[in-house]
């Protein structure tokens, strides 16, 4: 367990990230490679592209803060990005592995914030309600939350144990 600590103003949404860890580990706990990148029914991403997706937004969400660092995984996970067939993204271990070096890096990068960065104007387009750096935090933790709660759902309809409860 880390001894870092982050700034007492976003310590209980810095939380939802630790759990968003957890419950991304169980989310690809005993799947195969092809059940992480099948694509649900009636279209939608699949969760290794959602995986690729949330990491990359960790990385963009540093990055705004002041400790950015090159995720290793280009433009293929953007927001807004059209997905090609499976051969075109990197293998399965190399996505899982620049998800877990966010895990670190965020804890860091969080314990390096100051009131005064929190209380700054982000950088970026608008996000709803976001008015600070403290407010894109929150934001983030929903954003990553909604795409990992969808990794949940894809998990249950591939046959496979729910990730919660």
């Amino acid at each position: 367990m880390s001894t870092i600590s982050v700034p007492k103003t976003i310590e209980s949404v810095t939380l939802i990230f630790k759990l968003n860890n957890e419950m991304v580990t169980r989310a690809l706990a005993g799947l195969t490679d092809e059940d992480s990148w099948k694509e649900p029914a009636g279209g939608g991403n699949p969760i290794m592209w959602l995986l690729g997706h949330v990491t990359i937004s960790r990385a963009q969400l540093l990055r705004k803060l002041g400790a950015g660092f090159d995720h290793g995984l280009g433009a293929l996970f953007d927001r807004g990005s059209i997905r090609g067939a499976v051969p075109a993204y990197p293998p399965r271990q190399v996505i899982e592995t620049a998800w877990h070096d966010t895990r670190a890096r965020m804890r860091e990068g969080f314990a390096a914030l100051t009131d005064e960065i929190l209380s700054a104007a982000p950088h970026g387009r608008p996000l709803p309600g976001v008015t600070d750096n403290a407010g894109l935090i929150a934001f983030s933790a929903f954003h990553e939350s909604y795409h990992i709660g969808q990794m949940g759902y894809l998990r249950k309809m591939l046959g496979h144990s729910g990730v919660a409860g």
